[in-house]
């Protein structure tokens, strides 16, 4: 775990799980800001200042944002639509990350960033080990989904998951439980699933956080607002193993 030094948008420390070798940095990491504030309105990129990585330049990775607005205020139909995108994120230097600012969400309340990320160093010239991929079998408590396109690998420090999943019911009033047979254990770390559309003029798609612990995904309840027909939801991230 490492503790961020400061930043330039006017962020509160930031804690960071990560695993740090001479090939690969995973970060970990949620946080929310004030778009309003006036060091996030005066940076042109986001920058997290860090003590010493393992390495000082990494090639372009991605994270997420997301941030939340009620729309149609006062009417029958007056929705909280939750949503959010990916950004392009970078080690700039062994005690600086970088993450691109998108102003899309800028006139919001709060906006919320997610490092789920590995970063790999630029311009090394090493031979490429091929990781093994991890069969799962994934299944779900309380929602009528099915997934594709699932994709898992498990290294000593860290993992990747990869997922597509159906849509699920325009009612649905529960968690979202999914069970992952087969994924470590010893992860414990905040996740994105997106690609739900949604019928307002606010750019991004629908997206919610869960947490993923024990080889579960949790999901809290989903807005009824949010529909995968004819779209396709995924969840994405790299994680830090507790070892």
């Amino acid at each position: 775990m490492i503790y961020s030094t400061g930043n330039n948008f006017g962020c509160s420390a930031i804690e960071i799980k990560d695993y740090q070798s001479e090939k690969v940095i995973v970060m970990n990491a949620l946080f929310t800001i004030d778009p309003k504030n006036e060091a996030y309105r005066n940076a042109s990129v986001l920058e997290i200042y860090v003590p010493d990585l393992a390495f000082g330049k990494s090639s372009n990775s991605s994270c997420f944002m997301r941030s939340e607005q009620l729309k149609w205020q006062g009417m029958s139909y007056e929705t909280l639509y939750e949503v959010g995108t990916c950004l392009t994120t970078w080690i700039k230097d062994k005690n600086t990350i970088c993450i691109e600012k998108l102003p899309i969400y800028d006139e919001m309340e709060s906006v919320t960033f997610i490092l789920s990320t590995l970063y790999v160093q630029k311009g090394k010239r090493s031979k490429i080990e091929k990781s093994s991929v991890t069969k799962l079998t994934i299944t779900y408590t309380n929602t009528d989904m099915y997934e594709s396109d699932v994709c898992c690998v498990v290294e000593d420090g860290w993992c990747f998951f990869h997922a597509e999943f159906s849509e699920y019911g325009r009612y649905l009033d529960k968690d979202m439980i999914i069970n992952l047979e087969g994924f470590p254990t010893d992860v414990n770390v905040d996740v994105f699933l997106t690609g739900f559309p949604h019928q307002a003029d606010i750019p991004g798609a629908g997206t919610f956080i869960g947490r993923v612990e024990n080889g579960v995904i949790t999901i809290p309840a989903p807005s009824s607002t949010n529909t995968a027909t004819g779209h396709t939801p995924f969840m994405m991230f790299f994680a830090v193993r507790d070892k």
